[in-house]
């Protein structure tokens, strides 16, 4: 399974959620390999403070992005990448070789008009691969409380852009923001972190569950009973308190 997290606009919390799922999975007991696609190498720096044992390579060019992803994908559980913050060549190279695809979106106008430029590449890209592979999802991220008329608006328009939405949105928290210069996860940020921990730990077994559902549609030999347990979540969340 490859898994790409993609937007041309910074600051939706991209790489927050590329790096979070990548440590989720790893301390589920997976075999994670980790693919920093975007310039600023500010994943690579993150995972290699945190010390979350997964392979980490830094790739910005197109047919390299292409390459390594498929030599990765046979001997990894799963093989993450955050794209760049921009639609460059390597983000179009993520979509055309990945089998699930997470759209991180703010919620102002210029944020929604980046997703649709984002979401535009994905259907192109579909078209090339001839089918509805990547299968896609939007996320909700940096998101303020539902009395913003702002929030409000943005909830009716991101189900405008024609891909699924998840359910579980990641709000706009301090902790969320403090974790990445921390080089850690909100999970281990104890009280601090407990309401961003929850979500992030939510959304991440949300996502999971349709990354599963992509895998077993596509790969209908492998066994289930040998796919890891899911992490219990109210077990981490009992250990920041």
């Amino acid at each position: 399974m490859i898994l790409a997290v993609v937007n041309q606009k910074g600051g939706v919390g991209k790489t927050t959620l590329a790096v979070h799922s990548a440590a989720w999975h790893v301390e589920r007991g997976r075999h994670v390999a980790f693919i920093d696609a975007d310039g600023q190498s500010s994943s690579s720096r993150w995972i290699h403070g945190a010390g979350w044992r997964m392979a980490v390579h830094t790739e910005t060019a197109a047919d390299a992005i292409l390459e390594l992803a498929a030599s990765l994908r046979p001997a990894h559980d799963i093989v993450i990448a955050d794209g760049p913050a921009s639609l460059a060549e390597s983000t179009r190279a993520l979509l055309l070789i990945a089998d699930y695809v997470l759209i991180p979106c703010g919620v102002t106008v210029p944020e929604l008009e980046s997703t649709a430029q984002t979401v535009r590449m994905l259907v192109n890209a579909r078209r090339v691969r001839g089918g509805s592979i990547p299968d896609a999802h939007l996320v909700m991220a940096r998101v303020r409380g539902e009395r913003y008329l702002l929030t409000r608006d943005a909830r009716q328009a991101i189900h405008c852009l024609g891909l699924p939405v998840c359910e579980t949105v990641l709000r706009l928290r301090e902790a969320t923001a403090d974790a990445a210069g921390q080089r850690t996860a909100v999970w281990t940020m104890g009280p601090r972190g407990r309401q961003a921990a929850a979500e992030m730990l939510k959304l991440l077994e949300e996502i999971d569950a349709y990354a599963r559902t992509t895998n077993d549609a596509r790969n209908p030999h492998l066994a289930t009973e040998n796919i890891p347990q899911q992490w219990s979540s109210p077990g981490v969340l009992a250990a920041a308190r």
